[in-house]
Formats: C-alpha cells, sequence, structure tokens
C-alpha cells in the first residue's frame, strides 16, 4: 500500500503565485506524487481565509485543487489529536494537518514545525 502525502498550504501557494521561491520543488513533488496527493478540509479553509485577504478567486483556486489531489475526510479521533498538538504548541492549522496525516504518511511542506514533532516531510526548500 502506497503511503499518503498530505499538502500544506504553502504547497499549494508555491503552485498557485506566478513567481515563488518554492515553485520549482512544488512542482516537481507534485508530478512525482500526481494521483498520491492528499489534501484535509483545513488546509482548504486555511487557503479560502488567504484567498478572502488577498483577493485571490476562491471558487476557482479551489476548483483547480480538486483536479490536483484528493480530500481527506476524518474521525473525532482527528480532533482529539489535534488539541494534543495543540497543547505542544503547534498552531491550530499545523495540528490538524498533523492529524490528519499520521506519523506513516508524509506532509509536502516548507514549514519545520512538521520535523520537530517527527514526521516525514517532503521539504519543499530542499
Amino acid at each position: 500500500m502506497q503511503l499518503k502525502k498530505y499538502a500544506d498550504t504553502d504547497f499549494f501557494l508555491a503552485l498557485m503565485k506566478e513567481s515563488d521561491w518554492l515553485k520549482e520543488k512544488a512542482k516537481k513533488i507534485y508530478q512525482e506524487n500526481k494521483g498520491n496527493i492528499w489534501v484535509t478540509p483545513f488546509t482548504i479553509v486555511e487557503l479560502m481565509i488567504i484567498c478572502k485577504r488577498e483577493n485571490i478567486p476562491m471558487k476557482e483556486t479551489i476548483f483547480q485543487i480538486s483536479r490536483m489531489v484528493n480530500l481527506d475526510s476524518f474521525e473525532w479521533e482527528v480532533l482529539f489529536a489535534t488539541v494534543d498538538y495543540i497543547e505542544q504548541g503547534a498552531t491550530i492549522f499545523d495540528s490538524l494537518l498533523m492529524s490528519f496525516c499520521g506519523k506513516e504518511n508524509s506532509i509536502i511542506s516548507s514549514d519545520k514545525v512538521y520535523a520537530k514533532f517527527g514526521f516525514n516531510v517532503l521539504d519543499l526548500k530542499k
């Protein structure tokens, strides 16, 4: 069974922006993992907040993401695990992503917080 790769917000931002210092690495990771990249509903909510704040077309953004990645659902245990990560100092959105992902899968991100919690990270900066 192939393990899932969960995309963080910065992965999508790198792909969406006309120029971004992480863009080439994000494109490469996307091509190498096409069909096995997952997103949580909460990552989508975070992107919606950014779209609203930056006046980026929200519906088009979500439509494009829906064509690129798989959307995962969740159980209550995910939210309980999220609270544990928050209590250990992670942000709400980072905690939600870690809870969805589980230690057996990978997170696509440039954020260093995930490695601090022992997650396998496909680092956009390397």
